[in-house]
């Protein structure tokens, strides 16, 4: 099974006169099957390739997934922290009728979620 590429069959990089049977994972280089370093990564065209390959692919794993950087942990805490006021401001809105002994100062005073301190306009006879 040789390489093929635009048209014509690739030869090996050390051995022009042989035919590549595969290219290297890491430099994608032809090789032929006397040169060709089978690993659990792939084929590659020497050891220092396929140790390349191997670091590159440590090192990979050791990047931090995306949102655990200190800017995600940032954001995550201030939407955790909305959460808890807007549930806060309906107890005290709803249930404790502007009547939270703790906050209810603070959550009165927020338009939306808190007790109104006018009183409500009473219908005219």
């Amino acid at each position: 099974m040789a390489v093929k590429g635009l048209g014509r069959t690739e030869t090996c990089m050390e051995h022009p006169d042989r035919p590549a049977v595969a290219r290297c994972a890491n430099c994608h280089r032809p090789v032929c099957s006397e040169c060709v370093v089978t690993t659990a990564d792939g084929k590659f065209c020497s050891h220092t390739c396929a140790q390349k390959a191997a670091d590159f692919r440590k090192r990979a794993r050791k990047i931090k997934a995306p949102g655990t950087s200190g800017i995600g942990k940032i954001v995550k805490a201030v939407v955790w922290v909305v959460i808890v006021i807007v549930i806060l401001g309906v107890v005290n809105k709803f249930i404790m009728r502007g009547r939270m002994p703790i906050l209810g100062g603070f959550l009165n005073r927020l338009p939306v979620i808190g007790v109104s301190s006018r009183p409500a306009p009473q219908p005219q006879p």
